[in-house]
């Protein structure tokens, strides 16, 4: 697939190459991991290297020699975050993919950009493993129709062809925060979350009997999320609780443990700006470079313990088609790389379009069954072709 030719604005209805590669070999271990957080390619560092790959680097480092997929001299690699769970209440449900980042690899301009798109982004008429079409939320693809479907989508919505994906779940990204000893995160304004979801409470009824619950759910659901009773506000947090927490952030230098830079990553309902989705994907951005400044510390690159346990929550918790030989060549290309200016673009409802502010909530929601859902200002997805592309071939 070709990167769209914005002047024709077409539409890309491509099919990606069928199969999945579940049995990665052990050189993996770090990169699996940072691929989720945008910079897969940072830690192919020699102690790495020597404490879990067997094979050696085959060639040299000549550019001429590296043979992964690319076009026009970039790689994309969609990186999902799955809110699966091994335990509670959700543990039998499907798997929605909460975070969906894109990082675009330059081979060119030895460059790397992370595009963050909103869970509730809609898009419309993809094809189901069954053959039906349907239409969704983008989070919803994943289960919906899998992992190939999901990359046509995103091609269809960036108007750039995906090479490669990896899918980790959050369970990882708590486990391999607390293996690397916390990350510094920069918690640039404080807020207060007052709907902070309980794992394995989702489903608590909170007292009530299970008729009561789905008819307060059904209503609820009705009013787009609340109503007015008595004089009262009623929403899920006041008929159900027990479901929820309250977590705080104070501004300023903090060490987050992995329980609390999952908490500061995933929360949608805090205050003081931060209930949407797009500051969210900001303050996912902000936890992905801390992990990365960790993990590329010596103390981290030159501990084989770490490195072991590293590799172990990889095992559990990473789906990949990027196979032994194209990890090897991204070793090669990461040694010319500017990890230090990482551009960072989130696809949101801003005001300002230069911005990235390309989406808008639609009022009258029966096209979209009635759901909260984010849609292109445009009607198409040809802005944000056109902004992805600024950032990938323009001035930034």
């Amino acid at each position: 697939m070709k990167y769209t030719d914005i002047s024709k604005q077409q539409k890309i209805y491509i099919k990606m190459a069928t199969g999945k590669n579940r049995g990665v070999a052990k050189v993996f271990l770090l990169i699996g991991i940072l691929i989720f957080i945008g910079v897969l390619f940072l830690l192919f560092k020699d102690p790495i290297k020597k404490a879990f790959n067997p094979i050696k680097i085959v060639g040299g480092s000549s550019r001429s020699k590296l043979n992964f997929k690319q076009s026009d001299g970039r790689t994309n690699i969609l990186m999902l975050g799955s809110d699966k769970r091994n335990l509670g209440a959700e543990s039998g449900r499907d798997t929605l993919t909460d975070t969906i980042l894109i990082a675009s690899i330059g081979a060119v301009d030895n460059d790397v950009v992370l595009i963050s798109l909103p869970r509730d982004l809609w898009v419309s008429n993809y094809k189901l493993e069954n053959g039906y079409i349907y239409s969704s939320k983008i989070n919803e693809v994943y289960t919906n129709a899998g992992i190939e479907e999901l990359k046509t989508q995103m091609e269809n919505v960036l108007g750039i062809p995906i090479h490669y994906h990896v899918t980790v779940t959050f369970q990882l990204f708590e486990e391999v925060i607390d293996t690397l000893g916390g990350v510094d995160i920069n918690v640039e304004k404080a807020f207060t979350d007052y709907e902070y979801p309980i794992e394995g409470k989702e489903g608590d009824l909170c007292g009530k009997t299970q008729e009561e619950a789905d008819e307060i759910t059904k209503k609820i659901l009705e009013n787009n999320g609340s109503y007015v009773e008595d004089n009262k506000t009623i929403n899920f947090l006041t008929i159900f609780p027990c479901r929820y927490k309250t977590i705080t952030f104070n501004q300023g230098i903090q060490n987050m443990d992995g329980e609390t830079a999952l908490q500061y990553a995933r929360s949608r309902h805090g205050d003081n700006g931060e209930g949407n989705d797009f500051a969210r994907s900001k303050r996912q951005q902000k936890v992905i470079m801390a992990i990365k400044n960790k993990a590329l510390s010596v103390n981290t690159l030159l501990n084989p313990v770490k490195l072991k346990e590293l590799y172990n929550q990889y095992v559990s918790n990473v789906e990949t088609d990027i196979e032994l030989q194209d990890i090897q060549n991204f070793y090669q290309l990461s040694q010319d790389l500017e990890f230090e200016d990482v551009k960072s673009i989130v696809i949101d409802t801003g005001n300002n379009a230069d911005e990235g502010g390309l989406l808008y909530h639609p009022t009258d929601t029966t096209l979209y069954k009635g759901a909260w859902v984010l849609v292109p200002q445009a009607g198409d997805f040809s802005q944000i072709h056109a902004y992805v592309q600024k950032y990938l071939f323009g001035n930034k």
